[in-house]
Protein backbone atom coordinates (compact mmCIF):
# COMPACT_ATOMS: atom_id res chain seq x y z
CA UNK A 1 0.00 0.00 0.00
CA UNK A 2 2.79 2.79 0.85
CA UNK A 3 4.81 1.44 -2.72
CA UNK A 4 0.94 2.48 -4.41
CA UNK A 5 0.99 5.93 -2.48
CA UNK A 6 4.72 7.07 -3.19
CA UNK A 7 3.31 6.09 -7.30
CA UNK A 8 0.47 8.11 -7.02
CA UNK A 9 2.23 10.94 -5.16
CA UNK A 10 5.38 11.18 -7.75
CA UNK A 11 2.50 10.57 -10.85
CA UNK A 12 0.68 13.80 -9.20
CA UNK A 13 3.81 15.54 -8.50
CA UNK A 14 3.90 19.34 -9.86
CA UNK A 15 5.42 20.30 -13.27
CA UNK A 16 5.90 23.47 -13.33
CA UNK A 17 5.03 25.24 -16.64
CA UNK A 18 8.44 26.52 -19.05
CA UNK A 19 6.95 29.98 -20.22
CA UNK A 20 5.77 30.40 -16.49
CA UNK A 21 8.79 32.71 -15.42
CA UNK A 22 8.60 34.47 -18.85
CA UNK A 23 4.73 35.02 -18.65
CA UNK A 24 5.00 36.46 -15.16
CA UNK A 25 8.06 38.69 -16.33
CA UNK A 26 6.29 40.17 -19.20
CA UNK A 27 3.12 40.66 -17.32
CA UNK A 28 5.38 43.08 -14.83
CA UNK A 29 6.71 44.88 -17.50
CA UNK A 30 3.48 45.46 -19.23
CA UNK A 31 2.28 46.66 -15.96
CA UNK A 32 5.22 48.91 -15.60
CA UNK A 33 4.68 50.18 -18.72
CA UNK A 34 1.38 51.30 -18.17
CA UNK A 35 2.08 52.97 -15.11
CA UNK A 36 4.77 54.90 -16.71
CA UNK A 37 2.89 56.57 -19.72
CA UNK A 38 0.10 56.97 -17.16
CA UNK A 39 2.52 58.84 -14.88
CA UNK A 40 3.85 61.16 -17.81
CA UNK A 41 0.55 61.80 -19.10
CA UNK A 42 -0.82 63.22 -15.35
CA UNK A 43 2.40 65.26 -15.20
CA UNK A 44 1.93 66.55 -18.61
CA UNK A 45 -1.28 67.57 -17.94
CA UNK A 46 -0.72 69.19 -14.66
CA UNK A 47 2.27 71.10 -16.03
CA UNK A 48 0.09 72.22 -18.96
CA UNK A 49 -2.78 73.07 -17.06
CA UNK A 50 0.04 74.80 -14.83
CA UNK A 51 1.51 77.25 -17.93
CA UNK A 52 -1.94 77.92 -18.91
CA UNK A 53 -2.96 79.38 -15.54
CA UNK A 54 0.23 81.38 -15.44
CA UNK A 55 -1.00 84.11 -18.41
CA UNK A 56 -4.07 84.96 -15.80
CA UNK A 57 -1.98 84.77 -12.63
CA UNK A 58 0.38 87.06 -14.17
CA UNK A 59 -2.05 89.69 -15.47
CA UNK A 60 -3.95 89.38 -12.06
CA UNK A 61 -0.05 89.72 -10.27
CA UNK A 62 0.63 93.08 -12.39
CA UNK A 63 -2.92 95.03 -11.83
CA UNK A 64 -2.70 94.26 -8.26
CA UNK A 65 0.54 95.52 -7.82
CA UNK A 66 -0.34 98.57 -10.19
CA UNK A 67 -3.07 99.42 -8.03
CA UNK A 68 -1.65 99.05 -4.60
CA UNK A 69 0.79 101.47 -5.47
CA UNK A 70 3.86 99.16 -4.98
CA UNK A 71 5.10 100.78 -8.59
CA UNK A 72 5.05 104.64 -6.19
CA UNK A 73 6.70 103.54 -3.28
CA UNK A 74 9.31 101.28 -5.09
CA UNK A 75 10.12 105.13 -7.66
CA UNK A 76 10.52 107.14 -4.43
CA UNK A 77 13.72 104.17 -3.58
CA UNK A 78 14.99 105.64 -6.99
CA UNK A 79 14.21 109.03 -6.88
CA UNK A 80 15.26 110.36 -3.33
CA UNK A 81 17.86 108.56 -1.92
CA UNK A 82 18.18 111.00 1.04
CA UNK A 83 14.91 110.57 2.49
CA UNK A 84 14.81 107.06 1.74
CA UNK A 85 17.95 106.40 4.10
CA UNK A 86 15.95 108.48 6.48
CA UNK A 87 12.92 106.69 6.88
CA UNK A 88 14.20 103.36 6.09
CA UNK A 89 11.82 101.52 8.28
CA UNK A 90 8.76 103.28 7.43
CA UNK A 91 9.89 102.85 3.68
CA UNK A 92 10.05 99.10 3.86
CA UNK A 93 6.95 98.95 6.12
CA UNK A 94 4.93 100.41 3.56
CA UNK A 95 6.63 98.35 0.36
CA UNK A 96 6.07 95.30 2.69
CA UNK A 97 2.23 96.23 2.94
CA UNK A 98 1.66 97.34 -0.20
CA UNK A 99 2.79 93.89 -1.68
CA UNK A 100 -0.39 91.80 -2.87
CA UNK A 101 0.60 88.55 -1.30
CA UNK A 102 -2.13 86.20 -2.75
CA UNK A 103 -1.35 87.56 -6.23
CA UNK A 104 2.09 86.37 -5.60
CA UNK A 105 1.51 83.47 -3.79
CA UNK A 106 -0.83 82.08 -6.69
CA UNK A 107 1.53 82.89 -9.29
CA UNK A 108 4.70 81.60 -7.59
CA UNK A 109 3.05 78.53 -6.58
CA UNK A 110 2.10 77.88 -10.64
CA UNK A 111 5.67 78.36 -11.40
CA UNK A 112 6.42 76.00 -8.50
CA UNK A 113 3.88 73.17 -10.32
CA UNK A 114 5.49 74.07 -13.60
CA UNK A 115 8.92 73.15 -12.48
CA UNK A 116 7.61 69.91 -10.46
CA UNK A 117 5.82 68.77 -13.16
CA UNK A 118 8.76 69.42 -15.80
CA UNK A 119 11.11 67.62 -13.77
CA UNK A 120 8.89 64.60 -13.18
CA UNK A 121 8.44 64.27 -17.05
CA UNK A 122 11.84 64.44 -17.63
CA UNK A 123 12.78 62.08 -14.97
CA UNK A 124 9.83 59.60 -16.72
CA UNK A 125 11.15 60.41 -19.92
CA UNK A 126 14.52 59.18 -18.71
CA UNK A 127 13.78 56.38 -16.76
CA UNK A 128 11.94 54.98 -19.08
CA UNK A 129 14.14 55.59 -21.98
CA UNK A 130 16.61 52.93 -19.89
CA UNK A 131 13.52 50.69 -19.62
CA UNK A 132 12.91 50.23 -23.48
CA UNK A 133 9.17 52.36 -23.12
CA UNK A 134 8.56 54.65 -26.65
CA UNK A 135 6.10 57.00 -26.83
CA UNK A 136 4.08 57.25 -29.95
CA UNK A 137 3.08 60.70 -30.78
CA UNK A 138 -0.32 60.71 -32.65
Amino acid sequence: MQEELIKAFQKAKYKEDSLLAQNVWQAIVLHDKCIARVKLWAFSVVGFFSFIGLVPAFKILSTDLAQSGFYEYLSLAFSDGVSYLSYWKEFSFSLAESLPIMSITLSLSLVFVLFLSLKYISKQIISNRSMGISYGVI
